[in-house]
């Protein structure tokens, strides 16, 4: 197995889409906030995951360092990395949002999964945590086997984190990122794959925002 770069390009359900990979070390565009000098691997889920989205619901794919820049620039990252409602504000007061096709309504986080669900069927994309601290793209929903789901795009491919994994229902072909495998002292001890796409229970969902399909 090779070691993923930057991104990975594939095309699923008809669209052409490409993914980055959080876990390579070259996204080294600095995004940090005082004292945190963190770069675009270390922090820049809320980043990657706005630029997902936008080229899921245009065919467009945006700069992921001109995005982080923007958001470094009008206030958009905060300690514990982007502050999505501010980002997506700002990007809505600067014109930006139309850029990438979206408008934000400015509803902050949010909780009410019905709402998502419907948001989602209407052909919308959110970001959202599927666990506390990281950030992902929702690009779509579907009901299946009687179990609600949401298709999430994640630059960190967290299909086999232990606080997500059991609740992921189909992984998507293709989106596969192998990455270098550490233990405790920072040692490489093998590689380990895991999928940046994958179908996922809605009831996994919480604190999204919702982004409006222009």
């Amino acid at each position: 197995m090779e070691i993923t770069g930057k991104t990975i390009e594939f095309t699923y359900e008809g669209r052409h889409l490409t993914l980055c990979n959080q876990r390579c070390w070259d996204w080294d565009y600095p995004y940090g906030y005082e004292e945190h000098d963190n770069t675009l691997s270390h922090a820049g889920c809320g980043i990657f995951s706005i630029v997902h989205a936008s080229e899921w619901l245009t065919g467009v794919w945006h700069s992921p360092e001109e995005l982080a820049q923007f958001s470094l620039d009008h206030g958009g990252r905060g300690d514990d990395g982007t502050d999505r409602p501010a980002l997506l504000q700002a990007m809505m007061d600067h014109g930006l949002a139309r850029q990438y096709g979206f408008d934000y309504h400015g509803d902050g986080l949010r909780n009410d999964l019905p709402v998502l669900y419907d948001h989602l069927m209407n052909g919308n994309a959110a970001l959202c945590n599927l666990r506390v601290g990281h950030i992902v793209a929702l690009l779509g929903v579907r009901e299946k086997n009687g179990v609600r789901q949401v298709l999430a795009a994640d630059s960190y491919s967290e299909s086999m984190d232990s606080r997500v994994a059991d609740h992921v229902l189909e992984v998507i072909p293709g989106s596969e990122i192998v990455s270098k495998a550490e233990n405790k002292h920072g040692l490489t001890v093998g590689l380990q794959r895991a999928y940046a796409m994958f179908w996922a229970e809605l009831a996994i969902v919480r604190d999204f925002n919702l982004l409006y399909r222009l």
